[in-house]
């Protein structure tokens, strides 16, 4: 299974890339794993103008076969297992490629909103961009930890 992470920004804080790197390393020990930063050259003031180059920039980045998540404070929340089960279906029903996707600081435009398979919450509150990807590849860790049974999460 390849899992790709889009996030638009840039890296803020060095002290947390080094601990996404770290999980990154981690990660790829289970599968393929990328991480790719979008960065938006607008240098528009308008939210609307903002968000449709946001998106078209995460549809240049995107390959329509592979299953769309987005990570979005109004998504689904689920706890550490709930999210082992639902990548471990996501393996079991041989999706090859799961791109996760962290939008811009106003979010997405409805069209991403549409193609996308699932909208998932990392939380009920709202993080920065670099806390938001440090929680992810964390949680996405932890979640293949779970499904190859390796001690890492206490029940």
């Amino acid at each position: 299974m390849n899992i790709k992470l889009l996030y638009i920004g840039k890296n803020k804080n060095s002290n947390i890339e080094k601990l996404i790197e770290n999980y990154e390393s981690k990660i790829k020990h289970f599968i393929k794993f990328k991480i790719h930063c979008l960065k938006n050259k607008n240098k528009s003031f308008q939210k609307s103008l903002i968000i449709k180059s946001d998106s078209e920039l995460i549809l240049k980045h995107i390959n329509k076969e592979d299953i769309i998540i987005l990570l979005d404070e109004n998504g689904k929340v689920y706890n550490s297992f709930e999210f082992s089960n639902f990548i471990h279906k996501q393996m079991i029903n041989g999706f090859k490629n799961i791109t996760f996707v962290v939008g811009g600081a106003y979010g997405f435009n409805k069209e991403i909103r549409e193609f996308a398979k699932n909208k998932i919450a990392l939380s009920k509150m709202t993080f920065s961009h670099d806390m938001a990807r440090l929680f992810f590849v964390e949680q996405l860790y932890r979640s293949l930890t779970i499904i190859n049974n390796i001690p890492y999460h206490n029940k």
